[in-house]
């Protein structure tokens, strides 16, 4: 695996660099690190080399911020993990829109690097997940980073991923076989993937894709609680 590291100062490569270096040391992980100054270096690298799979992101660089790399990372299918790097709490909201794994206000401590880290193989191994489902007589393998949500339409459970698939099964029992924290039942005939969710207008939730899902009062306090945990992991990595 190779991780990227980009930042205009060297003091903070050389950090981050002995930090990351410390962490696969403890966990007797293999790493290739890469050093970048200059971020239009680092795009052209992400964009080009596929086994680059994390990213050490410093938001204030120019011409091209961090973010703005990170936002033409995601718009050509890029899903590494990134970790941004900055003096400010100011971008916080706008790194979950990139989906970023992690959150680190500078000054950079060994611990706060392995959380992010940790995180960051949480986030991989999540995304090469897979369910099995049985259809038209057909197994069908799909990952789980597809499913986008999940609803029962005319007494078939419907699942919406990059190609909608259709089974005669109980949506109780695709939950069991899916079986991930990312999903949630928002209604008693829709499951969602929370990493598509963008927004919530009253009982309406939009995710990502377009796709509107229904919020039933119901499960409205269950999804509050749960949806607030689900964001507080995705950025901070902090299970408790």
């Amino acid at each position: 695996m190779k991780i990227a590291i980009c930042d205009d100062e060297q003091p903070v490569l050389n950090q981050l660099r002995k930090f990351i270096n410390q962490y696969a040391l403890d966990n007797l992980f293999d790493y290739t690190i890469l050093e970048f100054s200059k971020s239009e270096r680092l795009l052209e690298a992400a964009s080009q080399d596929p086994d680059i799979k994390i990213l050490f992101l410093d938001i204030y660089m120019s011409p091209l911020s961090g973010m703005d790399l990170a936002e033409i990372l995601r718009a050509n299918g890029n899903d590494c993990a990134i970790i941004f790097v900055t003096v400010s709490t100011e971008h916080y909201a706008r790194s979950y829109e990139v989906d970023a794994a992690h959150y680190l206000v500078k000054p950079v401590t060994y611990g706060r690097v392995k959380m992010a880290l940790d995180r960051c193989h949480q986030v991989l191994t999540a995304s090469s997940k897979f369910a099995f489902f049985s259809a038209g007589g057909k197994e069908i393998r799909l990952p789980l980073r597809e499913i986008r949500f999940v609803e029962v339409f005319r007494n078939q459970t419907v699942i919406h991923a990059d190609s909608d698939i259709t089974l005669r099964s109980t949506l109780d029992a695709v939950m069991h076989q899916l079986s991930d924290s990312r999903f949630l039942r928002t209604h008693r005939s829709y499951l969602v993937n929370m990493d598509y969710i963008t927004k919530r207008n009253g009982n309406d939730l939009y995710l990502s894709s377009g796709d509107k899902v229904p919020l039933s009062r119901t499960c409205e306090k269950t999804f509050e609680r749960e949806y607030g945990r689900y964001l507080t992991v995705t950025i901070t990595g902090d299970k408790t």
